[in-house]
Protein backbone atom coordinates (compact mmCIF):
# COMPACT_ATOMS: atom_id res chain seq x y z
CA UNK A 1 0.00 0.00 0.00
CA UNK A 2 1.11 3.22 -0.96
CA UNK A 3 1.67 6.29 1.12
CA UNK A 4 -1.31 8.87 -0.29
CA UNK A 5 -0.31 12.43 0.00
CA UNK A 6 -3.02 14.79 2.06
CA UNK A 7 -2.04 18.25 1.84
CA UNK A 8 -4.40 19.38 4.22
CA UNK A 9 -2.93 16.90 7.01
CA UNK A 10 -0.48 17.53 8.79
CA UNK A 11 2.57 15.16 9.24
CA UNK A 12 2.34 14.12 12.94
CA UNK A 13 5.77 15.22 14.75
CA UNK A 14 7.08 12.62 18.01
CA UNK A 15 7.55 14.53 21.58
CA UNK A 16 11.03 15.48 21.87
CA UNK A 17 12.53 15.13 24.94
CA UNK A 18 15.26 17.67 26.55
CA UNK A 19 17.00 14.73 27.83
CA UNK A 20 16.45 10.86 27.11
CA UNK A 21 17.04 9.36 30.44
CA UNK A 22 16.00 5.76 28.71
CA UNK A 23 18.95 4.27 28.51
CA UNK A 24 18.88 4.61 32.86
CA UNK A 25 15.01 3.73 32.93
CA UNK A 26 16.11 0.30 30.83
CA UNK A 27 18.99 -0.56 33.04
CA UNK A 28 19.16 -3.46 35.10
CA UNK A 29 20.30 -1.04 37.81
CA UNK A 30 16.95 0.81 37.61
CA UNK A 31 14.31 -2.11 37.26
CA UNK A 32 16.10 -4.04 40.35
CA UNK A 33 15.54 -0.94 42.43
CA UNK A 34 12.11 -0.42 41.36
CA UNK A 35 11.31 -3.75 41.99
CA UNK A 36 12.82 -3.51 45.64
CA UNK A 37 10.79 -0.71 45.89
CA UNK A 38 7.37 -2.01 45.02
CA UNK A 39 8.05 -4.74 46.99
CA UNK A 40 8.24 -2.58 50.32
CA UNK A 41 6.17 0.03 48.92
CA UNK A 42 3.33 -2.02 47.68
CA UNK A 43 0.35 0.88 48.21
CA UNK A 44 0.16 4.12 45.95
CA UNK A 45 1.03 7.38 48.07
CA UNK A 46 -1.13 9.60 46.56
CA UNK A 47 -4.03 7.54 46.80
CA UNK A 48 -3.39 6.31 50.55
CA UNK A 49 -2.98 10.32 51.28
CA UNK A 50 -6.98 10.75 50.21
CA UNK A 51 -7.89 7.04 52.26
CA UNK A 52 -7.95 5.05 49.68
CA UNK A 53 -6.49 2.03 48.56
CA UNK A 54 -4.76 1.09 45.57
CA UNK A 55 -1.69 -1.02 44.26
CA UNK A 56 1.44 1.29 43.01
CA UNK A 57 3.10 -0.35 40.10
CA UNK A 58 4.63 3.03 39.17
CA UNK A 59 8.09 4.10 40.85
CA UNK A 60 7.86 7.85 40.62
CA UNK A 61 10.86 10.29 41.59
CA UNK A 62 10.02 13.07 43.35
CA UNK A 63 12.36 15.41 42.14
CA UNK A 64 12.60 14.36 38.85
CA UNK A 65 16.16 13.02 37.52
CA UNK A 66 16.22 15.95 34.89
CA UNK A 67 15.79 18.37 37.14
CA UNK A 68 18.56 17.05 39.44
CA UNK A 69 16.70 14.63 42.26
CA UNK A 70 18.76 11.12 42.38
CA UNK A 71 18.40 8.42 40.72
CA UNK A 72 18.45 5.83 43.25
CA UNK A 73 17.83 7.29 46.47
CA UNK A 74 15.06 6.05 48.10
CA UNK A 75 14.19 9.32 49.75
CA UNK A 76 13.73 11.01 46.19
CA UNK A 77 11.67 7.40 44.85
CA UNK A 78 7.56 7.55 46.07
CA UNK A 79 4.76 4.13 45.14
CA UNK A 80 2.22 5.44 42.62
CA UNK A 81 -0.44 3.75 41.02
CA UNK A 82 0.04 4.80 37.24
CA UNK A 83 -3.28 7.29 37.25
CA UNK A 84 -1.84 9.52 40.26
CA UNK A 85 1.64 9.52 38.28
CA UNK A 86 0.43 10.25 34.60
CA UNK A 87 -1.50 13.55 36.63
CA UNK A 88 1.56 14.51 39.01
CA UNK A 89 3.79 14.21 35.46
CA UNK A 90 1.49 16.42 33.47
CA UNK A 91 1.07 18.56 36.45
CA UNK A 92 4.94 18.80 36.39
CA UNK A 93 5.19 19.23 32.78
CA UNK A 94 2.57 22.13 32.40
CA UNK A 95 5.03 24.09 35.29
CA UNK A 96 7.76 23.46 33.29
CA UNK A 97 6.55 24.62 30.51
CA UNK A 98 4.92 27.70 32.32
CA UNK A 99 1.57 27.25 32.08
CA UNK A 100 -0.96 25.87 35.19
CA UNK A 101 -2.90 22.43 34.54
CA UNK A 102 -6.87 22.08 34.61
CA UNK A 103 -7.44 18.78 35.38
CA UNK A 104 -11.52 18.11 34.92
CA UNK A 105 -13.11 16.03 38.08
CA UNK A 106 -9.80 14.68 39.75
CA UNK A 107 -10.29 14.15 43.29
CA UNK A 108 -6.81 12.99 44.06
CA UNK A 109 -3.57 14.65 45.27
CA UNK A 110 -0.30 14.23 44.03
CA UNK A 111 2.89 14.81 46.11
CA UNK A 112 2.71 18.68 44.36
CA UNK A 113 -0.54 19.32 46.44
CA UNK A 114 1.07 18.58 49.80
Amino acid sequence: MSKVNRPWHKPQVKHARSVDNSKFYNSRTWRNARKRYLDKNPMCVACDSDDVITPANVVDHIVSITNGGAKLEENNLQAMCKSCHDKKSAKESAKQRGRGIIIIGASRRTSLDR
